[in-house]
């Protein structure tokens, strides 16, 4: 049982990780992030609350969520992606390190091509994983449907530079 789970978070917590960096978490607290997420997901199925799991998707929400709930108590702010130098000690090898960098550039440039209106709407939805969309909409002054549209848009924007090749 605990094998499998050794498994999957060597299979998926590159991806965990990669998820918070790109949040601007610092690469010291994404990896202990990464690790309490995968953590509460353990004690999670213990008790028996999955009937499947969705991952990595599962561990990155739960990991951003803890991040959200972190930044709030610490007040910590947020790395540039430009600094790419801490990503260089947790990658191995170099292709690695060219490889995020790039990918890392395309998703900064993606979400910066964004209006300033739709940046801030994102950032508001991703910042607050526990907080209703609804709500979210209240408090930006739009009505959920703009605020689900904008989403649409910038996760298009995203998924569309993530897919580009180099």
């Amino acid at each position: 049982m605990q094998g499998d789970w050794q498994g999957l978070m060597a299979q998926h917590n590159h991806s965990v990780v990669l998820a918070l960096l790109a949040r601007g978490v610092p690469l010291n607290q994404a990896k202990e992030l990464a690790h309490d997420a995968w953590t509460r997901l353990f004690e999670a199925h213990l008790a028996g609350k999955f009937s499947g799991l969705a991952l990595p998707g599962l561990a990155i929400r739960q990991a951003l969520f803890l991040a959200a709930t972190q930044r709030k108590a610490r007040r910590w702010t947020a790395v540039p992606v430009e600094d790419a130098a801490q990503l260089a000690d947790y990658h191995a090898t170099p292709d690695t390190r060219v490889e995020l960098r790039q990918l890392l550039a395309r998703t900064q440039t993606a979400t910066a091509e964004l209006s300033a209106r739709a940046q801030n709407i994102f950032h508001t939805v991703l910042d607050n994983p526990d907080v209703p969309q609804v709500q979210l909409a209240q408090r930006l002054g739009i009505s959920l449907q703009r605020l689900r549209q904008t989403l649409c848009e910038a996760r298009t924007r995203l998924r569309g530079a993530l897919e580009e090749t180099p």
